[in-house]
């Protein structure tokens, strides 16, 4: 792997753990794009950049949101009766959505991505209504939103803070305690599906350093600064206007969504 590919996974990898312990999200809307444009450079074949680039970062995402999650235990931010609503479905879904990425056409699969890059941003522009929690949700409609978010998660291989963050805060539950909740959901999402593409992608005629699908230079240089980063992101949350963060992000979000559309 070239110097400069290392320095840029390692960069990315920062980014995405400070957003990750931060907003809640496993960094995949960061390290998603950066894949799709270094992969090649470290010699993927075309046709297989895009559905690595999601399996890489779901892959990383496992990490960074182990570190943040743990972190958001220890300020005692994590509601475990949202826990328990949402992780089953979230895995399944995670399943699920790792295996039609395999399925569809990687201009298909970056064209997607764009897509949700763009909804999600206009969705975190959108306020937040605030109030006592909720809970009186039906168990079974959770699970079936659960199941989408994860199916949706995997597919474009982001960890699901940005579905599930303003999921929770639409039933009320306060932001903070959403995104800790959030944290533990991306780690199911990241373990489901990595696992997912690993044994999906046993078919390909595997290269040095590809485990599946997953890129594993890139996995781990990505994975070492994330880890490092994700705690002081959860930390700066206790400090930081998270509101002003989230719309800040959502800007960045359409940046990066247009030039995925333009090329």
């Amino acid at each position: 792997m070239l110097l400069t590919g290392w320095l840029w996974c390692l960069a990315g990898g920062m980014v995405a753990g400070l957003l990750a312990g931060m907003l809640g999200i496993g960094g995949g809307l960061v390290i998603v794009p950066l894949l799709i444009y270094l992969l090649p450079l470290l010699g993927v074949a075309p046709d297989l950049v895009v559905q690595m680039a999601v399996a890489t970062s779901l892959a990383t995402i496992v990490m960074t949101t182990s570190s943040s999650a743990r972190s958001h235990l220890k300020h005692g931010q994590v509601s475990w009766f949202w826990v328990r609503r949402l992780i089953p479905g979230l895995m399944v879904g995670a399943v699920i959505g790792a295996w039609l990425a395999t399925l569809l056409k990687p201009e298909w699969l970056q064209r997607i991505f764009a897509v949700v890059l763009m909804l999600l941003s206009i969705r975190m522009l959108i306020p937040q209504r605030g109030g006592e929690p909720l809970t009186d949700v039906s168990k079974r409609l959770m699970a079936v939103i659960a199941a989408a978010m994860g199916t949706l998660s995997a597919l474009v291989g982001i960890g699901g803070g940005s579905l599930t963050v303003p999921l929770l805060q639409r039933l009320r539950v306060p932001i903070r305690q959403a995104i800790a909740v959030s944290s533990v959901g991306s780690l199911s999402i990241g373990v489901s599906a990595a696992l997912a593409f690993i044994i999906l992608g046993q078919q390909l005629d595997n290269a040095h350093g590809l485990l599946g699908y997953v890129h594993v230079q890139a996995w781990l240089a990505i994975s070492i600064t994330s880890m490092l980063c994700a705690p002081l992101g959860a930390h700066l949350t206790q400090k930081l206007p998270v509101k002003h963060l989230q719309r800040g992000f959502a800007i960045f979000l359409v940046i990066i969504s247009l030039k995925l559309v333009i090329g």
